[in-house]
């Protein structure tokens, strides 16, 4: 739609812009813009005798006539659905929703961010207590056809700085793989390339507040340079809560 004629005034131009652009037209058939209706309805109330300049009766009868031959009731047309008293409000939940998850996403960030750094802060102290005590022990796997000795090592919540010395002196190997897991079979540590001493034992240094409480297992591998080898024995550890 051409802006000419919607300044204020309507002169000879902007009636031929009129006539071109088929306004009455598609002023009747509610095809123009809001601010184009409302200017063209302005003009006609202003100067009524636009109105015959510019064919709106004539128009008009031939629309009503039209409607006539079509068999098409005249009604007024429903309004656009922005104009519906339902949208308003539709709009405005969906703000409130957008607004909340906008507030959740940004406090969730915001929690992520103090968690991490936390555990920044906890990375730097450590995760381990002090041990509390200290002690030696000698302990002796069963071989893989003998049954699993189990070995009460200290407490979790009063740690213990335990030196496991683990009998393989019956073992012609020198290298070893150790390998720690839970009772249910979850790993927890790997010890690669562990050499025997001249005692005949494997030493392994353990603070236990670094287990949970319960039971672990360990695997002995006697493995080559490789890393390739088999199991040669296993023993179980049990942490408890105290001491």
């Amino acid at each position: 739609m051409s802006h000419g004629w919607t300044h204020g005034k309507c002169d000879g131009m902007d009636l031929k812009l009129i006539e071109e652009k088929q306004v009455v037209e598609r002023y009747l058939r509610g095809r123009l813009t809001p601010p184009e209706a409302r200017f063209f309805e302005q003009v006609v109330r202003q100067s009524p005798e636009i109105a015959e300049r510019i064919g709106l009766p004539e128009t008009l009868k031939r629309i009503m006539r039209l409607l006539d031959d079509t068999g098409t009731e005249w009604r007024e047309q429903p309004p656009k659905f922005w104009h519906q008293a339902w949208v308003p409000a539709s709009l405005a939940a969906a703000l409130l929703v957008a607004i909340v998850v906008a507030l959740v996403a940004w406090n969730a960030r915001n929690n992520a961010l103090a968690g991490y750094e936390r555990l920044k802060t906890q990375v730097a102290i450590g995760v381990l207590n002090v041990p509390t005590s200290s002690h030696v022990l000698h302990l002796k796997p069963g071989r893989p056809e003998e049954g699993v000795p189990t070995y009460p090592i200290g407490g979790r919540l009063a740690p213990t700085l335990a030196e496991l010395r683990i009998n393989v002196g019956y073992l012609q190997a020198t290298l070893f793989k150790v390998t720690i897991k839970r009772d249910d079979g979850t790993y927890f540590a790997r010890l690669d390339n562990q050499l025997k001493d001249s005692n005949g034992e494997l030493r392994l240094g353990i603070n236990t507040s670094a287990f949970a409480a319960g039971l672990y297992e360990v695997d002995l591998e006697a493995v080559n340079l490789r890393g390739d080898g088999d199991l040669v024995g296993r023993l179980r550890l049990r942490i408890d809560l105290g001491t």
